[in-house]
């Protein structure tokens, strides 16, 4: 995987839904756990935040008591999945 900070730009996850959103919320036209952060200017996903509602987990990565998804497959800080993407160098909300 690349050591290219991820940016925000959204790519990763409007291309391809992951398997934690799929198994939380079903094959959608998009994840809701991404949003668009005007004041940050970057696509954050809900599911890495410190604390989120759509499994009550506390922490991202695999569950200490399996009460939760296995966040493991989003790598998250292991830097961006596509480095020489387009969308790197035009970060925006894609609506």
């Amino acid at each position: 995987m690349s050591h290219t900070p991820c940016v925000g730009c959204g790519w990763c996850c409007l291309s391809d839904q992951c398997l934690v959103s799929h198994h939380l919320h079903g094959y959608v036209a998009r994840c809701p756990e991404l949003v668009w952060d005007g004041a940050l200017g970057r696509y954050l996903c809900q599911l890495m935040a410190p604390t989120h509602t759509a499994s009550c987990r506390t922490a991202p990565g695999p569950s200490q008591d399996d009460s939760g998804p296995d966040l493991t497959e989003l790598r998250q800080g292991l830097g961006c999945c596509a480095p020489l993407c387009s969308w790197r160098r035009d970060v925006r909300d894609r609506g």
